[in-house]
Parts: C-alpha cells; structure tokens; sequence
C-alpha cells in the first residue's frame, strides 16, 4: 500500500580482490558497467575484480577474477597497493565492501570474455584501456576514486 514505509534493503558484507591491469604504455583496463535494476543510476568504470569466494584467499580471487572476466591467467600479483571500504547498492541490495587491489603490468591483450557469470553480462557493457591522462580528463566515474595515485 503507498502509505507503508519502503522496504529495507538488505545489507551484504563481503570482501573483494581487484587488480588493476596495466600494459607496457602504462595503460589501465577498465570496464564499464552499471545496475541493471537502476539504470538512472547511470554507468562507471571500474577495475578487473569481485568477491572473495569462502575459503579463498584474496590472492586466488584476484587471480580467479581476472581469468574469469578477461581471459588472462596471471601468476604474480606483487603487494596489494590499496585497501579500502565502500559501500554501494547493486541489485536491490546494499554491499559493504572490503576490498585489496593489486598492480600487476601485462603486455596488451584481446580480452575474453567467455568466462563471464550472467550478472557480469547484463551489468558489464564495455572495456578499453585508459592512459593516466584521459582518466585525469574524463567527467566519466571511475573506481577506485584514487586510481590515478596508483598509476
């Protein structure tokens, strides 16, 4: 009924490995995505990573992130080089997120993107490699907020 209060929506705890995927130009790959659910909400771009699986190591995840959505096996990912929590909705739901990122450098490759789950498919929309300074143009959002430091 329209007088009743809105729903809560549920909150989702989880921790993610992302890694950022930078070429031999210095070039970062980004994907493009957003909520299937709320396309007002617009589109932004973000790095190569997802949840943390149970009893997976952040390591693992982030290695089984990038074969999943680029095709790429990667065995060396050095120290993670950023840790942050955000929170956001996707999906009708509120994610809590902690999340370790990873700089590993890559020669420039096609991306395969057989290895991606049906969410991935409808909420990803587009991928390219970004330099340093069209990511300090763009009016686009990016994520993380800080990825330019970590270039």
């Amino acid at each position: 009924m329209s007088g009743d209060p809105p729903a809560e929506i549920p909150v989702l705890k989880r921790r993610a490995a992302r890694v950022l995927l930078i070429d031999e130009a210095g070039r970062v790959l980004l994907f493009r995505g957003g909520d299937p659910r709320r396309p007002e909400a617009g589109t932004w771009w973000f790095t190569v990573g997802g949840g943390i699986d149970e009893g997976e190591t952040v390591e693992d995840a982030a290695r089984r992130e990038v074969l999943e959505e680029t095709g790429l096996v990667v065995t060396d990912l050095g120290p993670v080089v950023l840790e942050q929590r955000i929170q956001f909705e996707f999906e009708g739901v509120r994610i809590d997120q902690d999340e370790r990122f990873f700089a590993v450098r890559v020669e420039r490759f096609e991306i395969d993107t057989r290895g991606w789950d049906e969410i991935e498919r409808r909420s990803m929309f587009e991928h390219r490699w970004w330099t340093r300074e069209e990511l300090q143009r763009t009016t686009d959002a990016v994520f993380p907020e800080r990825l330019i430091d970590l270039l």
